[in-house]
């Protein structure tokens, strides 16, 4: 086996509440030796249990707790960015149950590839309520729900790195390169979707290449809320929000109204004009497409304004 250390962070907020204690569980079950991997937890401004929770497993778990009182999962996760040992970064959520073998898997991949600066393992859905709804296959479900079941390893785009399953050599993180912390969830309002997207990408600019490793699994909770049109199609506001800030230059140009170019306003009502036409309809594939993409292009107005200067796009 290979002698690499690795660190695994991830933040909760309230995850007491919901799945905490299944990651945990599944980690206490890893194949790794615990002397060969850390644990660094971030309980995010919390008001539930979560700290207290992860207490309990400081005797079953190589774990540091860590307590971030400003919300945001980004920047917890820089606070624990600031601890690490490891030599791989593995990234990942507090509502995933991760194979026996995931921990294992990723140090084997990194020891095989060493030309590889970033990996990306499989991201498999654990559903609360297996869908039945023919809508599901309509859907994209890697911005959805952050599902990425490629069983292929290989050499990916950096693009194809999902957040759940990020492992990043920490050689390339470095003391500067940092989540950035006006992207990511926060509890209670619209936010930027891509927050691992985003540092993956800016690693792929300076050079990072990336690599798929099929055999590093976790399974992602996807609770029945989460499994109906109307929030699917929501989501999509938040990943339109977050795309400018990915990719500004992306942004058309030219005149502006009410901050947003006026070929995005053209997009945006013929959207809206679809969206509407169809609502009264039928379900289909292109009712749902026209209303995901009103909510989507709702949201891309908004990040435009809040991420893009009027300067960055003439």
């Amino acid at each position: 086996m290979s002698d690499l250390l690795v660190s695994v962070l991830f933040s909760s907020y309230n995850g007491a509440s919901r799945r905490l204690r299944h990651t945990l569980d599944s980690l206490v079950r890893q194949e790794l030796p615990q002397d060969r991997w850390e644990l660094i937890a971030v309980d995010n401004n919390s008001n539930d249990d979560t700290f207290d929770l992860l207490e309990t497993y400081s005797d079953k778990l190589p774990i540091t707790i860590l307590q971030q009182r400003k919300p945001g999962k980004s920047g917890a996760l820089n606070l624990a960015l600031d601890r690490v040992k490891g030599d791989l970064v593995v990234f990942t959520d507090d509502d995933v149950r991760a194979e026996p073998n995931w921990l294992k898997a990723i140090v084997d991949c990194a020891a095989a590839h060493p030309s590889y600066g970033v990996f990306g393992g499989r991201i498999v859905p654990e559903w609360e309520k297996e869908p039945k709804d023919r809508f599901i296959e309509w859907i994209p479900m890697g911005s959805t729900f952050a599902i990425v079941d490629d069983t292929q390893s290989g050499p990916c785009d950096p693009t194809k790195v999902w957040g759940p399953n990020t492992i990043v050599r920490r050689e390339l993180l470095g003391t500067s390169v940092r989540y950035r912390e006006d992207i990511g969830p926060l509890p209670g309002k619209i936010f930027a979707m891509g927050e691992d997207a985003e540092i993956i990408i800016r690693l792929a600019a300076n050079g990072a290449k990336s690599y798929r490793c099929a055999e590093a699994v976790v399974h992602h909770w996807i609770p029945a809320s989460s499994v109906t049109e109307d929030w699917v199609q929501k989501r999509g506001e938040r990943l339109g929000y977050g795309m400018p800030a990915l990719f500004p230059d992306e942004v058309p140009g030219g005149v502006r109204l009410s901050g947003v170019p006026l070929p995005t306003w053209i997009e945006s009502a013929q959207w809206a004009f679809r969206a509407a036409m169809l609502y009264l309809l039928p379900r289909s594939k292109k009712r749902f497409w026209a209303i995901w993409k009103y909510y989507y292009m709702r949201g891309y107005r908004a990040g435009i304004r809040r991420y893009v200067s009027q300067t960055m796009t003439q």
